[in-house]
């Protein structure tokens, strides 16, 4: 790939808001949170190690790396593909705000949500359970979608 399009700060920021979307989205004084915590059937009262928790920290930050530069790295073909004279493309198109919501609105449509819908199908989750996780991401890629559009483009 050619990373030229690639927006390397727009895909840092979208790391960065992953993880504070999420840290806000499931706190236990959230709405979102104390469903989640409802649902999941989490005993609060138990706290976990200092291993367990540096554990949690680097599994979530690696989720988030591997979504955002699969998202920012979408969105750079996205934007290469606009640009495409050879497709009556135009050659100094820059990805809009509203390129940036729609594309993570379809991302989410199409892997996120899907994925969620097993839970319920399969393993019994709760249409709470999914509408808390579905929803953080459908927040987590619109704002994504925004970062990646809009700040610091190529």
């Amino acid at each position: 790939m050619d990373f030229s399009l690639f927006n390397w700060l727009g895909f840092g920021l979208a790391i960065v808001a992953n993880i504070a979307i999420g840290f806000v989205w499931y706190a236990s004084w959230s709405p979102t949170g104390r469903i989640w915590i409802r649902e999941t059937k989490m005993d609060m009262s138990v706290k976990p190690t200092g291993a367990m928790m540096a554990k949690s920290m680097v599994l979530m930050l690696l989720g988030a790396v591997f979504m955002m530069f699969v998202f920012a790295h979408t969105n750079a073909v996205y934007l290469d593909a606009f640009r495409n004279a050879g497709n009556k493309g135009i050659p100094s198109y820059d990805l809009s705000l509203m390129d940036g919501v729609m594309g993570g609105f379809f991302t989410w449509l199409g892997f996120i949500v899907p994925l969620n819908l097993n839970g319920v199908a399969f393993e019994r989750r709760s249409w709470s359970l999914f509408w808390v996780n579905s929803g953080y991401y459908l927040v987590t890629l619109v704002v994504a979608g925004i970062l990646i559009a809009s700040v610091g483009a190529p």
